[in-house]
């Protein structure tokens, strides 16, 4: 499940163009298990693409949803992929505090 720490970590990154080559890369490790999958897969790509434009236009401090919105989304292609390591996380993920926003 390294795979789905890595994707997470891109989303605070600060290179978001960077942040969606390697996010599309780290998963098309995943290929074509199903549609449910690869839908997901696509709507996080998405959310990760909007999350970028946000920063780039409005900066920093306005991007809190769109991130939020990019995780809710990549937890969903870890449930579909993983099973119940996915529910695991998914609880440990739930147990977290909420995410507060950066500001810079």
């Amino acid at each position: 499940m390294q795979i789905f720490d890595r994707i997470n970590s891109l989303l605070d990154a600060d290179d978001c163009h960077a942040a969606i080559e390697d996010a599309r890369a780290l998963l098309l490790q995943f290929g074509q298990k199903s549609d449910a999958l690869t839908h997901a897969i696509d709507e996080f790509l998405l959310d990760l693409m909007t999350l970028a434009f946000i920063v780039e236009c409005y900066g920093r401090g306005f991007e809190l949803l769109a991130r939020t919105l990019a995780r809710r989304r990549l937890v969903k292609i870890r449930l579909l992929s993983g099973g119940l390591a996915g529910q695991k996380w998914f609880q440990s993920l739930m147990a977290e505090p909420a995410i507060a926003p950066r500001c810079n």
